[in-house]
């Protein structure tokens, strides 16, 4: 155990209670602050990637579009799918029946 975490633990031995338990949520508070971020850096080279994309399938020839045969759905082929909700903070999410 290296230095620091040494000296962490045996600080945190002698605090009471109710301050091991503020340390706890200021560490859970980081977690959470890492993992957001890390979230928030994945969604910037996603849009990054859709825009690429998009421009991609913007600038292709769809001048033969008209040559295919349109597509027939059977009965039953497109089902219903699972009921959805918009949550603050955590966008749409599928609402569980």
């Amino acid at each position: 155990m290296d230095f620091i975490k040494a000296k962490i633990l045996e600080k945190l031995e002698r605090l009471p209670d109710n301050a091991q338990q503020q340390v706890l949520d200021f560490i859970e508070f980081l977690e959470w602050q890492k993992h957001n971020r890390q979230e928030s850096q994945l969604s910037i080279v996603s849009e990054e990637l859709d825009e690429e994309s998009d421009t991609g399938w913007l600038e292709t020839d769809l001048s033969n579009l008209g040559s295919y045969e349109p597509y027939d759905w059977q009965p039953g082929e497109l089902n219903k799918g699972l009921p959805v909700k918009y949550v603050p903070e955590m966008g749409v999410v599928i609402v569980e029946q």
